[in-house]
């Protein structure tokens, strides 16, 4: 399984301009073939979760807010295609996500984890032990407070330095690592919209959005 981060990116962007069997070309109106498509050696899910994000939706005003109910969501999607298709239900299980995916798929995999240790206990019909066999994390975001940190020092100190170590861009990034880790404890603490958004928003826009304006 596939899943894009975000929060709230459609895994479609990875189906079709990333690892997908083939990328969209002529602003739209062709593809091409991927020649690196993961595809050649697995078969691969490409899922939109949480729910309303992409192509996924519920009826009424379901809504998921946390990575722990997406995980639980998720688990239920993969036991319905499991029964769905049980030629898959043997087979190795792995489980791909990149950026924010580094905080979806280990909550999705401890909840797959717990449930098969449960099901190893009490087997309940309709319920398939799933092989989870690895958790592959690209460019995962798994901790904010240590890896927005160390934006400065890749981009200052790192083996493909973007700006000069000693000039005012530098300066600049690590005068603003204190208040991003300061809003981060605050979302680590409280853990709701009210601090959790302020720090997405500051840290983005001053830490990496000085490097991705260098890009562009």
């Amino acid at each position: 399984m596939w899943l894009n981060g975000g929060p709230g990116c459609s895994s479609s962007t990875g189906l079709l301009f990333e690892l997908g069997p083939c990328s969209i070309i002529n602003e739209g109106h062709n593809t091409t073939f991927n020649h690196f498509s993961w595809n050649h050696r697995a078969n691969i899910i490409f899922l939109d979760q949480p729910v309303n994000v992409g192509y996924s939706y519920a009826d009424g005003d379901t809504t998921v807010d946390s990575s722990p109910a997406a995980g639980k969501d998720v688990y239920a999607f993969l036991e319905l295609f499991m029964n769905r298709f049980p030629q898959y239900s043997e087979k190795p299980f792995h489980l791909a996500a990149e950026s924010y995916g580094g905080t979806y798929a280990p909550n999705i995999a401890k909840v797959i984890h717990d449930a098969n240790k449960q099901l190893a206990i009490a087997p309940t019909p309709g319920l398939k032990h799933i092989n989870l066999a690895s958790v592959i994390l690209a460019n995962g975001l798994t901790d904010p407070y240590i890896q927005m940190a160390s934006v400065p020092d890749y981009a200052c100190n790192g083996p493909f330095p973007v700006f000069n170590p000693e000039g005012p861009e530098c300066k600049a990034l690590r005068a603003k690592v204190p208040v991003c880790q300061r809003l981060i404890k605050a979302c680590y603490r409280f853990s709701s919209r009210l601090t959790c958004v302020p720090a997405e928003l500051y840290c983005n826009a001053q830490l990496l959005g000085p490097i991705m304006s260098t890009f562009t």
